[in-house]
């Protein structure tokens, strides 16, 4: 099945059912206050001293430029709106998918090979990953291919060191390397279901079925789930 990747933004969703208000903004006052001057300015100035065409043309302009900007962000803020809308119908599709994302639990079904993936750093080497049962029993290690950087695949067939085949269940990753002497923790990402969305202040996050989230942005891929 074809993957997808997505990205992420830091838009306030909890705004999107937020009541509009019809007062003016402070912009809008300030140009209120600017014309009350202005036409003030006329009616007492002198005849025989009248105010200069160039000054007054020149406090126009400026007032304008900033009602321009003002506009513009209005502009940009309802754009934002309007992306924000099409990241939460994209995100509510993600319910009962398997998305591939930053996290160390995986669910195996006894069977079919389990993907995993670490990002493995510049420089490193003798990478390994050790995979845990839901009782933190060590079920085996697995070797990192340290020779590329970045997003980096290991396959676990579902077998332990004699052979047998480990029981279906939830499991865990821990990964680690080495790099300048040092022994370093890699970052792992699995794959898990999605199970729930949330539209937030700090974006939107997505509820797996382990019990843990991840933010929109963090997804790497999108698959249907195993039957």
């Amino acid at each position: 099945m074809a993957t997808t990747p997505v990205s992420g933004s830091s838009f306030d969703y909890s705004s999107l059912n937020t009541r509009k208000t019809t007062t003016k903004t402070e912009m809008e006052e300030q140009q209120d206050r600017f014309m009350k001057l202005l036409v003030k300015q006329l009616q007492t100035q002198d005849p025989m001293n009248p105010m200069d065409n160039a000054q007054t043309t020149s406090q126009i302009a400026q007032i304008n430029t900033v009602s321009g900007i003002e506009k513009l962000n209005q502009t940009m803020s309802q754009m934002a709106g309007m992306y924000a809308g099409t990241q939460v119908m994209q995100a509510a599709n993600l319910i009962g998918k398997e998305i591939l994302s930053p996290g160390n639990g995986f669910r195996f079904d006894g069977t079919t090979a389990a993907d995993l993936r670490v990002t493995v750093p510049d420089g490193a080497s003798n990478g390994f990953v050790t995979i845990r049962d839901e009782k933190g029993v060590e079920v085996t290690k697995l070797p990192v291919n340290t020779t590329t950087s970045g997003l980096v695949q290991v396959n676990w067939d579902g077998k332990k060191p004699d052979g047998s085949m480990a029981a279906a269940g939830n499991y865990t990753i821990t990964a680690s390397a080495v790099k300048d002497g040092k022994d370093i923790a890699l970052l792992p990402t699995t794959w898990q279901i999605a199970k729930s969305v949330e539209f937030g202040s700090d974006g939107v996050s997505v509820y797996l079925t382990n019990g843990n989230k991840t933010g929109f942005g963090t997804i790497v891929q999108i698959r249907d789930a195993k039957a």
